[in-house]
């Protein structure tokens, strides 16, 4: 109702002057301290802003000022009404109403200088630390895909086309059921303890306190741990299998032709870097490994293209080779425990649902192509980590000295929880004893990993055992046990149905996929 241009204030019809004038000193009054310094005299809330440089005054009689009723004054200039000054009122100050939110930066006073108009502020400021739904759609794929695709190829081999495929359109499926279960679960528990809010809410751990309380926040706590600790020796074993490729191509010493004993070799760096306590310096590498992922995945394929193929060599299913086929397919897409950190970086948390959808088939997409094409590319002898089947050559070389260096950044990050959760449950620990503590968990890891010295398997043993656990079995429990409490409490159910049929099966289904997990690995 108040337009602002060239500084000039044009009244519309039914608003009186004072309440126009002084609902445009509150806006102005928002801006930072920058452009006009703001002080509070009698209770009033004064800006010294200067909006225009005033024309200049024909005499000294054209520049005269009258006393608002508020107390305040206002100058008019000659031949038009320039603002210069104003107080406004004291309940504009206290109410603070949606004009005394920030201004956009195209409503700056040059703006009007320049004869664009001032446009109202918005009801709520923007925070451009929130990423969209976009972003978010991206962060999705980015905690799916990893280097756990390299098995992918050698799933498909070994579990067979058609199973393994299946295996990847059911997993999807059930982890965005899984995935709404478990946001709808601590929604529910959020409005019966009205106490908490969303905004306290930011990870998996915190949901799991809400829904489950302290005793299956425990519970959690552990299987993450044991989570990190897989992905730990995975990780261990995915470097030192690219490098035995490099040796073996160009002719290194033994040693270094040997997995299990580069697997003891990389330790001492992997505890150099769980000695880390910030984890800054490694983000620029993480970044340039990222890319070298998707570079890494396209070069494999264009390598497997090359080959003739040879459908008959490969099986539709075999599923005695159970956790090649799930395990694996359950390593990349069971990461509930990394996505509640995305969702609350959302500016609108509301449209998680749609980026974590798209995400998520859009993962499953590029994986059926990658891990068929790969498998049917390089046939039954692919091996467990397909970059391996990259030979020499500068590329090549390339590519898997990157993907090592994103697997080396990207260590630090996802074992930070699992350190801090352990120096927790001793009730903190000192710099040398938390040391010690981080260097017998990375050499139990690497024991672990020279152990099983395959990277499919112990990807798929990890992924059948842990993170079926925290992206299955526990949503189904925390949606179940929060239903009874709101039930309780106010009578209303928050289960559909439909929810009460599908949440047993894949609490059963989960239970099974664990225990045949471990029986076939």
């Amino acid at each position: 109702s108040v337009k602002f241009v060239r500084g000039s204030i044009a009244r519309s019809p039914g608003r009186k002057w004072k309440e126009a004038a002084a609902s445009f000193v509150a806006s102005l009054a928002s801006r930072s301290a920058t452009h006009a310094p703001m002080q509070v005299l009698n209770g009033n809330l004064v800006s010294s802003m200067k909006v225009l440089p005033r024309r200049p005054a024909g005499n000294a009689s054209s520049n005269r000022t009258r006393t608002l009723p508020s107390g305040g004054k206002k100058a008019l200039g000659s031949g038009r009404r320039g603002l210069t000054a104003v107080v406004a009122r004291r309940d504009a100050a206290q109410k603070r109403p949606a004009s005394l939110e920030r201004l956009a930066p195209s409503t700056r006073p040059r703006a009007a200088a320049e004869g664009q108009g001032f446009a109202m502020p918005s009801s709520e400021p923007e925070d451009a630390s929130k990423i969209g739904e976009g972003a978010a759609t991206a962060s999705v794929m980015k905690a799916v895909m990893g280097a756990g695709c390299f098995a992918l190829p050698w799933s498909f081999a070994n579990g067979g086309l058609g199973l393994t495929t299946l295996s990847l359109v059911i997993m999807c499926t059930v982890c965005l059921k899984t995935l709404e279960f478990m946001f709808r679960a601590r929604d529910a528990a959020l409005a019966n303890q009205s106490a908490k809010k969303l905004g306290d809410i930011e990870n998996y751990v915190d949901i799991s306190t809400l829904t489950l309380g302290s005793k299956g926040s425990t519970l959690v706590r552990i299987i993450m741990c044991l989570t990190c600790f897989g992905v730990c020796s995975a990780y261990l074993v995915f470097i030192a299998s690219t490098l035995v490729t490099m040796g073996t191509a160009y002719g290194w010493p033994a040693f270094a032709q040997s997995e299990k004993t580069l697997i003891y070799a990389i330790s001492p760096l992997m505890v150099a870097l769980a000695w880390m306590r910030s984890v800054s310096g490694v983000s620029i590498i993480s970044i340039f490994g990222n890319i070298s992922v998707l570079v890494g995945m396209t070069f494999v394929l264009l390598d497997a293209v090359k080959n003739p193929i040879s459908l008959s060599s490969l099986p539709m299913a075999v599923p005695t080779q159970f956790s090649a086929y799930v395990g694996s397919v359950a390593f990349l897409f069971l990461v509930h425990f990394a996505l509640p950190d995305i969702e609350a970086n959302m500016g609108d948390r509301k449209k998680f649902a749609s980026a974590a959808f798209k995400g998520y088939w859009l993962c499953a997409l590029v994986c059926f192509i990658f891990g068929g094409v790969g498998a049917i590319g390089y046939g039954p002898q692919v091996k467990s980590v397909a970059i391996a089947m990259l030979e020499t050559g500068f590329i090549a070389v390339t590519v898997k000295l990157l993907l090592c260096a994103n697997v080396l950044a990207t260590f630090p990050l996802i074992v930070r929880s699992s350190f801090t959760t352990i120096e927790d449950a001793f009730g903190g620990m000192g710099l040398v004893s938390s040391n010690i503590m981080r260097t017998v968990y990375v050499l139990a890891a690497a024991f672990c990993g020279a152990s099983i010295p395959s990277f499919g398997k112990l990807v798929g043993l990890v992924g059948g055992v842990a993170c079926t656990a925290l992206g299955m079995t526990v949503p189904v429990i925390m949606l179940n046990k929060v239903n009874k409490e709101t039930l309780a409490k106010s009578g209303k159910p928050i289960m559909s149905g439909l929810d009460k049929v599908l949440s047993p099966f894949i609490f059963v289904l989960s239970v099974i996929i664990m225990a045949f997990v471990v029986a076939t690995s």
